[in-house]
């Protein structure tokens, strides 16, 4: 593990910051993308369009700054260096660098027609996304947040609006323990059809029921609820990420997989100084259900949005592919942080603690993506700039996670690695970390983009 220098307590301001106000805009995967939009477009980044009666081939220049978004959840961010020569001689693609992370994170979601009246009470049904503790979202308060697609002119061009009720408009209450009696001894196995449905209030003495939940979103949006097409709604904590610990050094919030590495990556970008290499941040959706979609890091979506960039330098094809070979992609997700209450899960010899700086995964099976030559580069650029990292490798007995790496490295065929800073709960409600990982992050990003 490297030491870093000290990290000055205006730094860790500055850079919690940035990332408190990821977390609290990020309700969704939608508001995630429309926060890391806001913050590109603040920045001076141009926003560009992959289909071309949009906005037609692309036209770049060095040292310029821009993104795209191909699909609501998912965006690709880039710059361009002063002196960037796609294909140089000498440079075989050492000059492409690419982290990535996803925007999803494990939720309840909200099913059609959802509306259930029972014994007085108004309740939600929904379905599991991702993998979740299921029991960490009961007892909590709950909102809603997602996309509502409306009727417009055009039926192949509907209207879309963003939700975000902002407010504990559900609760999931969990039974009491006199009728559980052996909960804390034997645990309490969820039943997801049953015991998921949030209640939202009581029904009261409506006469009309039907279509009720629709009414409640046409009314939050202003639009007729006969307009109302469909949604893509989860229920999300709407616990504000605090300071924890006895030194305030912790930082306690839902969503710390993975917008910690969002927020990294995108304040990294715009916070780098490029002079001659390509940058890209590509930021994918539904990571948390194996990443198999249009939107997904499993998908056309970085090589068709590369092949537009070096199609605007006059690369071909076959040479922007050659291109990649040299290059480096980083998977930045969260990582299993030693759990002091439960040594038996961790390995012998290589366990990450919470505020020795961010982690470097590495499996031989390649869950975690990661080849020698590039993990040693990346260590490299630790040691030159002074930036705490730590190493993480599974337990031989535990199956452990996946992330994006190896998944989009099969398509880019580019030097790899896997990392980004330790955390405990994982896929709870509420997720604990270290803020000074967070930094040694962001400041490993700069330079990543900057060297």
């Amino acid at each position: 593990m490297m030491t870093a220098g000290k990290v000055t307590a205006g730094k860790v301001t500055d850079e919690i910051g940035q990332l408190k106000a990821f977390l609290e805009n990020g309700t969704s995967a939608f508001h995630v993308v429309r926060h890391a939009r806001q913050q590109l477009e603040d920045a001076g980044f141009r926003e560009l369009f992959l289909h071309t009666k949009e906005g037609g081939p692309w036209k770049l220049d060095r040292g310029g700054r821009y993104f795209c978004m191909p699909f609501a959840t998912v965006l690709f961010a880039f710059t361009v260096g002063e002196s960037y020569e796609p294909g140089r001689a000498g440079a075989a693609g050492a000059d492409i660098r690419i982290a990535g992370a996803h925007t999803d994170f494990p939720a309840i979601k909200v099913k059609p027609s959802p509306e259930l009246f029972r014994k007085g009470y108004f309740q939600l049904n929904t379905e599991v996304y991702g993998g979740p503790i299921l029991n960490t979202f009961m007892d909590r308060p709950l909102s809603l947040s997602g996309r509502v697609i409306v009727q417009g002119k055009d039926p192949f061009h509907p209207a879309s609006c963003l939700l975000d009720l902002k407010r504990p408009a559900a609760v999931i209450p969990n039974l009491a323990i006199h009728m559980n009696r052996s909960v804390n001894e034997k645990g309490s196995p969820v039943d997801n059809q049953k015991e998921l449905l949030p209640i939202l209030g009581m029904a009261g003495e409506e006469l009309s029921r039907k279509g009720k939940f629709t009414k409640i979103l046409a009314e939050e949006l202003g639009v007729p609820a006969e307009d109302i097409l469909d949604f893509d709604l989860c229920l999300y904590n709407t616990e504000k990420p605090v300071d924890a610990g006895i030194d305030g050094d912790l930082l306690l919030s839902p969503r710390l997989d993975d917008i910690t590495s969002v927020s990294a990556l995108v304040h990294g970008l715009i916070e780098s100084v490029n002079r001659d290499h390509l940058n890209m941040v590509c930021l994918f959706d539904n990571e948390e259900i194996g990443s198999l979609s249009k939107q997904g890091a499993d998908s056309a979506l970085p090589l068709i949005v590369l092949g537009r960039i070096m199609e605007a330098f006059g690369r071909s094809t076959a040479e922007g592919a050659s291109d990649l070979t040299g290059g480096m992609i980083l998977s930045v997700d969260v990582a299993h942080a030693s759990h002091p209450n439960h040594p038996e899960v961790e390995d012998i010899t290589t366990s990450p603690v919470l505020g020795g700086g961010f982690v470097f995964k590495t499996a031989s099976n390649q869950s975690y993506a990661w080849d020698v030559e590039a993990l040693g580069a990346a260590i490299s650029l630790c040691r030159k700039n002074d930036i705490a990292y730590q190493r993480f490798a599974k337990h031989s007995n535990q199956k452990g996670g996946g992330t994006i790496g190896s998944i989009i490295s099969s398509h880019l065929p580019m030097k790899a690695v896997d990392m980004g800073v330790g955390i405990l709960a994982m896929h709870s409600a509420a997720e604990l970390m270290a803020k000074r990982d967070q930094v040694e992050l962001q400041r490993f990003m700069r330079a990543y983009f900057s060297a």
